[in-house]
């Protein structure tokens, strides 16, 4: 009987220990989700064309933009930067068909880093090409495999 309590004593030290360890680990995921999804936006907002974007980037919109994407925190504020970014691309640079009102309702029903990373795609497809820098090409793939692992 004493083997058993002291066996059931250390099982729940063990779990315990797990739990709280697993916890850690989580929430520095998380941490580190979000730092990764802040650089992500900002390389993407970066291999746009400075010519890309409305008047109202370059007086105050890119520093105000770029603040909040370093401050990225979950998927919601993720999605919520994207959609901002959206806004500040002129509409010419769109692909037809593209609409950016679903683009923003798609970033309104945002729940995980994949959810959100899956809007910033579309932001992305629906650009046309001569909105990029003729460097993107070369660094979207990385860029896409780093988007699809955010968790």
């Amino acid at each position: 009987m004493k083997k058993l309590s002291l066996f059931l004593l250390f099982a729940g030290l063990l779990t315990f220990t797990s739990r709280a360890q697993l916890k850690d680990a989580l929430s520095k995921a998380t941490s580190a989700g979000a730092s990764n999804a802040g650089s992500l936006l900002k390389q993407f907002a970066g291999a746009i064309k400075p010519t890309s974007f409305l008047p109202s980037w370059g007086s105050g919109g890119k520093t105000d933009w770029l603040a909040a994407a370093g401050k990225v925190s979950s998927a919601v504020s993720m999605a919520k930067s994207v959609s901002g970014l959206a806004g500040f691309i002129k509409p010419d640079m769109f692909k037809q068909g593209f609409n950016v009102g679903s683009l923003t309702q798609a970033a309104g029903a945002v729940k995980t880093y994949a959810d959100a990373g899956n809007v910033l795609k579309s932001l992305e497809g629906g650009l046309k090409p001569e909105a990029m820098l003729s460097s993107w090409a070369s660094k979207r793939p990385a860029w896409l495999s780093a988007l699809n692992m955010l968790k």
